[in-house]
């Protein structure tokens, strides 16, 4: 079947190809990882590099507030917030794309601002992964569920399954693409990991 044919009308184009793997469950769950990552990588980089430079605006104002709370000095929470959204707003992309740098950084700023563990040094490069990953399951994971019918006539249960099978590596690839698009301001020269030898596996093997 081509490439282009939709598998689920509630996904883009970009990850027709995973959902038809993971609903056909012919290959290995590393294989279906890599072939999803690929699609989540072009998503990414079509997003391109300003939600990256949001993010980094936004982990650059929680640097300072965790060093300002350092020398206990009272933060204005809902202040910081607010120059969140203008940083947000600012910018010329997609409001869903604002949406999801937006959340990503005020996930942060929650987090820091009622105790939860966060490494400090890093808060930049935070942003940037739960930006990556709001994206991969916005444009993937919650959309799965969006159709009464899923290809080759797979039942919803093992589809979530499988789904949720890949998502650590997921999860795990994107934390390196933040470090190197932190470094880089960019998107542009992110890679995914080496392909793995791939094999064909019984259509009732246990892909977890």
């Amino acid at each position: 079947m081509p490439d282009g044919d939709i598998f689920h009308s509630e996904l883009s184009g970009i990850y027709q190809k995973p959902y038809r793997i993971l609903c056909e469950g012919k290959l290995e769950r590393n294989e279906c990882a890599r072939i999803t990552m690929q699609a989540f990588l072009k998503d990414i980089k079509k997003k391109g590099a300003a939600p990256i430079v949001i993010a980094q605006g936004m982990g650059k104002l929680l640097t300072q507030v965790t060093e300002d709370a350092g020398d206990n000095q009272p933060v204005d929470w809902a202040a910081l917030s607010k120059k969140f959204d203008r940083l947000a707003q600012q910018a010329n992309i997609p409001n869903r794309t604002k949406s999801l740098v937006l959340d990503a950084g005020k996930s942060v700023l929650h987090d820091l601002r009622y105790g939860q563990e966060v490494e400090t040094s890093t808060i930049p490069e935070l942003v940037i992964e739960r930006y990556m990953r709001k994206v991969y399951i916005s444009s993937f994971e919650e959309r799965i569920p969006l159709t009464p019918n899923h290809h080759a006539n797979v039942d919803h249960a093992t589809v979530t399954e499988r789904v949720k099978a890949l998502q650590s590596d997921i999860f795990a690839q994107s934390s390196k693409w933040a470090k190197k698009a932190n470094v880089d301001d960019d998107v542009a020269n992110l890679r995914r990991t080496r392909r793995s030898k791939v094999k064909e596996i019984d259509l009732d093997e246990d892909l977890l």
